[in-house]
């Protein structure tokens, strides 16, 4: 008798990989990691475009200049 196939129970696969996991079983600490990445990505991309639109150093006047 072989044990994978006793009795008439059906065994249910998933073929297609790992299910998708609804909004509601997301736990708090998922969640949690989530909000914190994406203020991490808020932060980055704020420094990029202050530093992108920053004002520029004043240029020196030409009389002051080193030669």
């Amino acid at each position: 008798m072989c044990l994978c196939c006793k009795g008439d129970e059906a065994i249910q696969v998933n073929p297609e990989g790992p299910r998708r996991q609804n909004p509601s079983e997301v736990t708090s600490r998922q969640t949690r990691e989530r909000q914190i990445l994406n203020l991490q990505n808020i932060r980055k991309k704020k420094r990029k475009l202050s530093k992108r639109f920053s004002t520029p150093a004043p240029v020196p006047e030409p009389g002051l200049l080193w030669s």
